[in-house]
C-alpha cells in the first residue's frame, strides 16, 4: 500500500486540481529511481489517479486538459511558429534570451515551460497498459477537438502551399490546380464526418497529392538550385500534413494515443534547439552548395599529361599577375590612408587581380583544394572502385603541385624583374629597407607565427569556395542567366545576342567573381578585425607570399643588404604556407562535403590510409606528370569532361 503524500494531498485540498503544479510534482521524480520494482515516477502517476478518483476530482482535472487551448497544443506542439527559417530562427534565439509571459492555463505553453525531454519521451513509452488505458481514457479529448485542431492546421497549410514562390516552382500549372487550394474544403469534411469511408478516401486523395506535390517541388529545387527558406517551408508542409492525418484518424477514434503523447513530448523539447531547426534545411543547401563547387572543381583536375601543362601554363598567368599585385599592396600599405580606407583598397587590389585571373584564363593555385575537395567527395559518394578513388586523389594532388609551382615559379622572377627595372629607372629598390625585412622575416617558416597564419589563410581560402558555391546556387536558384537572356529591357540595349552573351559571361563567372571578392575581403578584413581586438594576425597566401618574398629579396640585394641565410629560409617557408593553405582547405571543403552527403567518416579514413600506402610505394604518381598517353582511371559522376 502507498503511503501518504502530503504535497499531494496539499495539491488536492483545493478541490480544483491545478495543472501546473501536479504535473512538476509528477517530474519531480526520476523515471530511473524505482521503489518496489517500479520507477518512482510512475508510482507517483499511480497515485495521483488513486487520488483523484478517491476525491471526485477526476472529472474536473479531465475538464482543465481539455481546455479550449488543447486545440494549439494538439495543432502545433513540435511544429514551428513561424513560416521562414530565419523568422523561427530568431524565435528561438529571443525566446532562450527573453522570458515571456503565457496565460497560465494555455496547455501548449504549458507543455513548453515543463522543459521536458528525451527520458520523459522514453518513459511515457514505457507505462504499464493498465495506466496508459486509465489515463488514456482520463485525458482524451473528444472529436470535435481533433478535428478543430486539423481544421486549423489545414488552413496553415493552405496559405503556405500557396504562397507564390511554392506555386512558381511549377510555372505550367495553375494556381486552382494546386491540391492545397482544396485542402481546408477537404479537411472540414473529414473532420464533419471522420468515420464515412467517402471522406475519409477524399481526405487521403488530397493528401497524396499535396505529398506528390511536394516532391516534385523537391526534385525541381535539385535540379535548379536550393533556398534554404523554401526547403523550410516544404519540410513544414510535410510535417503540417502529417500532423493533420493524426488528428483525423483520433477523430474518427483510429489514432495511438501513447505514440501521439511521445511525440508531442519529443516536439517540445526539440522545439527552441537551433541545431536541430537548422541541422535538415542547412544540409541541403550545404550539399547544394558543394556540389556547385564540386562543379568547379572537377576543371581544376588535370586528367593527362596535356592539361597538366595546360595547368601549368595557366598557373603561370595567374603567377605573373601576382607580382604586381603584390607590388600594388606594398605601395597601398605605404600611403597614409585612415584603416577603413586602406583595406578598402587592398580588398580591391585583391579582389581585382583574382578577377582578372578569371576573365584571362589564369589560374590561382591556392583557390583549387577547396574545389578539388567537393569532387573528390562527389566522387566517394558514388562508392566507386578504391583503386580508382586513390587514382583521382593522386590527380588532384599532381595537378595542385604543377599549379603551385606555375604560381611560385612564374611570380618570384617577374616579381625580381619588376625590381630590376625599378632600380634601373630610379636607382633604388622599390620597396624601403625596413618594409623589405618584413618581407624577408614573414616568410620565414619558425620566426613568429607564420605557420599558424598559413594555416589561417588554408580557413579563409574554403569559406571563399563556400562563397562561391552559394552565389552558384542562388544564381541557379534564380535562373539568372536565363533571366538576363529573357530580359526585354537588356534586350533593348544591347540587342538579343548582347543579352545571350551577358547571361553567358554571368554563368561562367559569377560564382568565381563573388569567391575571388570575399577572399580579397577576407585577406585584408580579417586580420583587421583581430587587430581591433588586440590580436595580431596575418595572412600567408602561397602566391602572394613568394611574390612579397621575392620583391623583399631583389629589394635588399639592390641596396647591397640582403641576409641570405634569411632569404634561403624564407624560401623553405613558401613551401610549408603551401603545404599548409593547401591541406586546411582542402580538409575543411572534404568534411563539409562529407557532412552535407551524410557519408560516413570511416570510409574516408580507410581510403587515406590506402592513399598513403600507395603514395609511399610510389611517390611520383601524386607529384609528378602523368605517363604519357595515361588518363584518368575514372570520370567522376556528373562531369561534363567525361
Amino acid at each position: 500500500m502507498a503511503l501518504p503524500d502530503p504535497r499531494l494531498d496539499d495539491l488536492l485540498s483545493s478541490g480544483t486540481p491545478r495543472l501546473e503544479p501536479l504535473l512538476r510534482w509528477l517530474l519531480e521524480a526520476s523515471p530511473e529511481d524505482s521503489v518496489d520494482g517500479e520507477a518512482r515516477r510512475t508510482a507517483r502517476l499511480r497515485r495521483l489517479l488513486a487520488a483523484l478518483e478517491e476525491r471526485g476530482l477526476a472529472g474536473p482535472l479531465a475538464e482543465a486538459w481539455n481546455h479550449t487551448s488543447a486545440i494549439r497544443l494538439l495543432a502545433e506542439t513540435g511544429l514551428p511558429d513561424r513560416t521562414t527559417l530565419m523568422g523561427e530562427g530568431f524565435l528561438r534565439l529571443v525566446d532562450r534570451i527573453i522570458p515571456r509571459l503565457d496565460p497560465e492555463s494555455d496547455l501548449y505553453a504549458l507543455l513548453d515551460r515543463l522543459d521536458l525531454d528525451e527520458a520523459d519521451a522514453a518513459w511515457i513509452g514505457g507505462l504499464p497498459a493498465d495506466l496508459r488505458n486509465a489515463w488514456g481514457g482520463l485525458l482524451a479529448p473528444p472529436p470535435e477537438i481533433w478535428a478543430h485542431a486539423a481544421r486549423l492546421l489545414a488552413h496553415r497549410a493552405a496559405a503556405v502551399g500557396l504562397s507564390r514562390d511554392l506555386l512558381a516552382l511549377d510555372p505550367e500549372g495553375s494556381d486552382a490546380d494546386s491540391p492545397f487550394f482544396h485542402l481546408t474544403r477537404t479537411v472540414h469534411e473529414a473532420g464533419d464526418h471522420p468515420r464515412e469511408a467517402g471522406t475519409l478516401l477524399a481526405w487521403k486523395a488530397c493528401r497524396a497529392a499535396c505529398s506528390a506535390t511536394l516532391a516534385q517541388a523537391q526534385d525541381r529545387l535539385e535540379a535548379r538550385g536550393v533556398s534554404s527558406d523554401l526547403v523550410f517551408r516544404l519540410e513544414l508542409l510535410e510535417a503540417q500534413l502529417t500532423r493533420i492525418g493524426q488528428l483525423l484518424d483520433f477523430a474518427g477514434d483510429r489514432g495511438d494515443g501513447t505514440a501521439f503523447a511521445i511525440e508531442l513530448v519529443r516536439g517540445s523539447a526539440a522545439q527552441h534547439g537551433l541545431l536541430s531547426l537548422l541541422r535538415t534545411t542547412v544540409k541541403r543547401l550545404a550539399r547544394k552548395v558543394v556540389e556547385h563547387t564540386g562543379e568547379t572543381g572537377e576543371h581544376y583536375i588535370a586528367r593527362d599529361r596535356r592539361e597538366w601543362w595546360a595547368m601549368g601554363g595557366s598557373a603561370a598567368g595567374g603567377g605573373l599577375l601576382t607580382a604586381g599585385t603584390a607590388l600594388l599592396k606594398s605601395a597601398l600599405s605605404a600611403l597614409p590612408l585612415a584603416p577603413l580606407l586602406s583595406g578598402l583598397a587592398l580588398a580591391g587590389n585583391y579582389a581585382l587581380s583574382f578577377c582578372a585571373m578569371q576573365l584571362l584564363g589564369f589560374s590561382l593555385a591556392s583557390k583549387q583544394p577547396a574545389m578539388t575537395a567537393a569532387a573528390l567527395a562527389r566522387a566517394l559518394e558514388a562508392d566507386e572502385d578504391q583503386a580508382r578513388e586513390i587514382e583521382l586523389v593522386a590527380a588532384i594532388t599532381r595537378t595542385q603541385v604543377i599549379a603551385t609551382l606555375g604560381n611560385v615559379l612564374a611570380t618570384m622572377p617577374v616579381a625580381i624583374g619588376i625590381v630590376l627595372a625599378w632600380v634601373r629607372l630610379t636607382g633604388h629598390g622599390p620597396l624601403g629597407q625596413e618594409s623589405a625585412l618584413h618581407g624577408l622575416h614573414g616568410s620565414h617558416p619558425f620566426h613568429g607565427w607564420t605557420l599558424v597564419f598559413a594555416a589561417l589563410t588554408g580557413v579563409l581560402l574554403w569559406l571563399s569556395s563556400l562563397a562561391a558555391g552559394w552565389t552558384a546556387n542562388w544564381s541557379a536558384y534564380r535562373c539568372l542567366p536565363e533571366a538576363l537572356v529573357q530580359n526585354h529591357r537588356l534586350r533593348s540595349w544591347f540587342g538579343a545576342g548582347g543579352a545571350v552573351a551577358l547571361g553567358r559571361f554571368v554563368h561562367r563567372h559569377l560564382a568565381g567573381f563573388a569567391g575571388y571578392t570575399v577572399l580579397g575581403g577576407l585577406l585584408v578584413f580579417v586580420p583587421m578585425a583581430f587587430a581591433f581586438a588586440g590580436i595580431h594576425v596575418e595572412v600567408r597566401h602561397v602566391t602572394l607570399q613568394a611574390a612579397s618574398l621575392a620583391l623583399a629579396s631583389a629589394s635588399l640585394w639592390a641596396e647591397g643588404a640582403l641576409p641570405w641565410g634569411e632569404a634561403l629560409w624564407g624560401l623553405l617557408g613558401i613551401g610549408l604556407i603551401g603545404v599548409l593553405n593547401f591541406t586546411v582547405s582542402f580538409a575543411l571543403a572534404l568534411w563539409t562535403a562529407l557532412r552535407a552527403r551524410d557519408l560516413s567518416g570511416r570510409a574516408s579514413r580507410r581510403l587515406g590510409w590506402s592513399i598513403l600506402r600507395a603514395f609511399t610505394r610510389n611517390p611520383g604518381r601524386f607529384l609528378l606528370p602523368p605517363r604519357s598517353g595515361a588518363t584518368l582511371v575514372h570520370p567522376i559522376p556528373g562531369d561534363p569532361h567525361a
